[in-house]
């Protein structure tokens, strides 16, 4: 019976909705970073990219075809990579279309990052933007972990800098994310007191390796190490309030969902945890840089290529082929450590909304 109903409510909220609310765009799969957990590797875009990035005509082609989106992710590759990002963020943020946006970033290009960052603030007065930097270890681990020296002096230089941009803007936060992986799971501690010396007012969040990473040994992880991150961010909390998502109303609802979070991922790598319930292809999707749209980036499954469809997301997103990965999701209780979303997947699980209003009231 509760299967039942979770398919019916993904065709529904598909429907409903007409696209993705929660929307990750690849706008390029080019990166300077050669990470040794990156899932998007060459190996990936080997057996699944199918040709030349979107343009930015494309991208504007898609554009018009989204009525509304709750939360839009803009990613690659690296986003700020792109000459005309500033300028494809405003084709989704037109009239209010877009209501939140963040940008991961390696913090590689300071100047760079910076310079548009501000000039995206400012063409989108009001609209909850976040830049997450990633920063994988120490000096050496980081460096190590990327593949690019440099890289932790560059990324924790493009923290403080941002930081200071933060304060001239109040729609506007920060984050700093890092992944664990075999390669600074034993570290933990220490990266919570670099990231507490470098960005002691803003969040830090932890991810954990998922799908085929470009060295095979960045999946080995203990799960003691990966509770210890959580225990550590918990405690940052508990000592500076100001530790949190920032810059608009439900910013402290999105830390106490980061704290569940956690926990789901941690049940889920103990087999503590059923599949199924997922949001993926209904609620939430992606788009990669060649204009290829999947439900998840962990499946292999798509709806083809929004260029055979004339750039017309509603049709494709429900097609028949739709309905049938919809269904494909829930029938095989579909379940991975995708951090995006296990997000919304949370607002179609009941049973975890009491811990999520908890660990809302925990915070001030």
């Amino acid at each position: 019976m509760k299967d039942s109903a979770y398919k019916i409510l993904a065709e529904s909220i598909s429907k409903f909705f007409k696209t993705p609310q929660y929307l990750i765009l690849f706008v390029s799969d080019k990166c300077w970073m050669k990470c040794k957990h990156c899932w998007f590797n060459e190996e990936w875009k080997c057996e699944n990219s199918q040709g030349k990035t979107l343009t930015f005509d494309e991208l504007k082609n898609l554009s018009e075809s989204v009525k509304r989106i709750m939360f839009l992710s803009i990613t690659g590759g690296e986003a700020f990579g792109r000459d005309d990002i500033v300028e494809i963020v405003n084709l989704f943020t037109s009239n209010g279309k877009t209501k939140r946006f963040q940008i991961p970033t390696s913090g590689f290009l300071t100047s760079q990052i910076l310079a548009k960052t501000e000039r995206i603030l400012i063409s989108n007065p009001g609209i909850p933007f976040r830049v997450d930097i990633s920063l994988d270890g120490n000096e050496e681990v980081h460096d190590n972990v990327r593949s690019c020296k440099g890289s932790f002096k560059n990324a924790t230089n493009t923290i403080r800098e941002l930081d200071k941009l933060k304060k001239k803007f109040d729609w506007f936060d920060v984050g700093v994310i890092t992944t664990i992986s075999n390669f600074n799971q034993n570290i933990v501690e220490e990266m919570s007191a670099i990231v507490e010396e470098i960005h002691p007012d803003g969040e830090w969040m932890v991810n954990i390796v998922r799908g085929r990473a470009r060295d095979a040994r960045a999946g080995d992880v203990e799960i003691t190490n990966y509770d210890k991150a959580q225990e550590l961010i918990r405690m940052k909390r508990e000592k500076n309030a100001a530790g949190n998502h920032s810059g608009h109303f439900t910013a402290k609802w999105l830390s106490a969902k980061n704290v569940v979070r956690r926990k789901v991922i941690s049940d889920i790598l103990q087999n503590k945890k059923e599949g199924g319930a997922c949001t993926a292809g209904s609620f939430g999707g992606v788009i990669f840089a060649d204009g290829s749209v999947y439900p998840c980036e962990m499946l292999d499954k798509t709806y083809g290529n929004l260029r055979d469809y004339n750039f017309d997301l509603t049709k494709m997103w429900n097609s028949s082929k739709g309905t049938e990965i919809r269904k494909w999701i829930q029938d095989n209780k579909c379940i991975c450590t995708q951090e995006c979303f296990l997000s919304t997947n949370i607002l179609i699980q009941p049973q975890l909304w009491p811990s999520l209003i908890y660990e809302r009231i925990k915070l001030k």
